[in-house]
């Protein structure tokens, strides 16, 4: 399957980017979005994909306008809207303490991608609240 690139945004629009997934996500094709029920990723509201940074653009600089939220380890960004508060995606590309193949990637939050229908999205569970130190 191709690659497949969504648009999204914070809900003012603010902030503004492009995300390229190797494969669309389902129903379209057969990604996944995953829903973790630690403290922070269900307070936050996180429907998470996981993309290379490189494949992250955003537009008009507007990542350099967001707000970064650290707790726990404080290794994994949690960025977000400065004047919306919504959260765009954790950066978990350089933190020591995921898994190998997790490092040079972005957890982005697809609720934030325009024409997704979350409703109809294949989404997985992750234990992060029993997983987290």
């Amino acid at each position: 399957m191709a690659p497949k690139t969504y648009d999204g945004s914070c809900h003012c629009g603010k902030i503004k980017f492009t995300c390229t997934l190797p494969e669309a996500l389902a129903p379209e094709g057969t990604g996944k979005i995953g829903r973790c029920n630690c403290s922070i990723c269900v307070k936050s509201g996180y429907f998470l994909v996981y993309p290379q940074v490189k494949d992250v653009h955003f537009l008009d600089d507007s990542d350099k306008q967001m707000k970064s939220y650290l707790f726990r380890m404080k290794n994994k960004p949690h960025r977000f809207c400065p004047e919306c508060s919504s959260n765009v995606l954790i950066d978990i590309s350089q933190a020591n303490d995921i898994p190998e193949m997790m490092k040079g990637k972005l957890a982005v939050n697809a609720s934030l991608f325009k024409d997704i229908d979350l409703e109809k999205a294949d989404i997985y569970t992750m234990d992060g609240k029993n997983m987290a130190p």
